[in-house]
């Protein structure tokens, strides 16, 4: 039996028959979908304005749709736009595939993906060397579901320092956190982080708006190494939310998912994201099973008892994003 799909924000897709449905309907001059079977779409050009970019139009359509696996374009339809060429050059041809889509970087990475000739293994260090840090903008993602842009830049002292000495003074912060230190002692922890050559220290914005602070780690040279068995290009994230009005589930789905996103991105060869964060933050842990993120055994730091929590490639692209 046919299923005829409207088109609301989260509307699931069921299994159809190889019959095909009835498009959606979506605003003026937006693509539209008719969807197929086995949990598949037709994206439709219309007769009105071409969306300006394709990648952000697959983008949107795979957001409304959770469910939806892949996405077909007809060359007809699709083939003068300026997007045409980049999007077979990369997929080879025009049936875009949800989990592969998500691993391009598109222009959502701000510098290219890392490659082996960047991270040589160093046997003096007993794992990869790391690349030279980025700088500037690094990811920038319009979030469909949220109707906000999320990016990710490396903070800057002289920008940032102001905002994470009040951060790191709010109480639900200093909890956790445990570093509402002087002005001074914020600024030399910045530096130190900046210098790290296994720590990225990062500003999370949600439409150019500061609202946080991130560090992405890799976990082979961290404190949490001797905990469980790292591979070489598992990565770390720690975290912090600052801004009161940013949080929620809608904006942790957004800042989380974009980080992941950014870290698979940047790394072609993490297929492993980590969190230690202590064993009581709730608040924290109501969110992550949604993200792909699994908390899998509490052990104890000598400064605090923590939850090892991790994060799958293979099911971050397939079942999260």
């Amino acid at each position: 039996m046919n299923a005829t799909l409207e088109g609301t924000l989260d509307t699931p897709l069921g299994h159809t028959d190889n019959a095909e449905t009835s498009p959606e309907r979506t605003s003026a001059g937006a693509p539209s979908l008719t969807f197929l079977a086995d949990r598949a779409a037709r994206l439709n050009a219309t007769d009105e304005r071409a969306p300006h970019s394709l990648i952000a139009a697959l983008d949107a359509a795979f957001a409304r749709h959770p469910t939806l696996a892949l996405l077909v374009l007809e060359d007809a339809d699709w083939q003068d736009h300026p997007d045409w060429p980049t999007l077979i050059a990369t997929l080879g041809g025009p049936r875009v595939l949800r989990s592969v889509f998500y691993q391009q970087p598109w222009h959502w990475l701000g510098h290219a993906p890392t490659t082996p000739a960047e991270t040589p293994f160093a046997p003096e260090l007993g794992h990869p060397r790391r690349p030279a840090k980025p700088s500037g903008e690094i990811y920038r993602r319009q979030m469909p579901k949220l109707g906000q842009t999320f990016g990710l830049r490396v903070i800057e002292r002289e920008r940032d320092l102001e905002r994470f000495v009040r951060w790191m003074h709010l109480p639900r912060v200093a909890e956790f956190w445990e570093q509402a230190w002087p002005e001074t002692e914020l600024a030399e922890f910045i530096d130190q982080r900046l210098a790290d050559p296994h720590t990225l220290p990062l500003i999370g914005e949600f439409d150019g708006r500061a609202f946080g602070y991130f560090e992405l780690y890799w976990a082979a040279e961290d404190r949490l190494a001797p905990y469980y068995p790292w591979a070489p290009f598992d990565r770390g994230i720690h975290l912090l939310v600052g801004e009161e009005d940013v949080r929620g589930p809608q904006f942790v789905d957004a800042w989380l998912g974009g980080l992941s996103h950014y870290a698979y991105l940047s790394e072609p060869r993490t297929t492993r994201l980590v969190l230690e964060p202590r064993h009581d933050n709730q608040r924290l842990f109501r969110h992550l099973g949604r993200l792909g993120l699994e908390r899998l055994r509490d052990f104890d730091f000598p400064h605090k008892r923590s939850s090892l929590v991790m994060g799958q490639r293979d099911h971050f692209f397939s079942e999260i994003l």
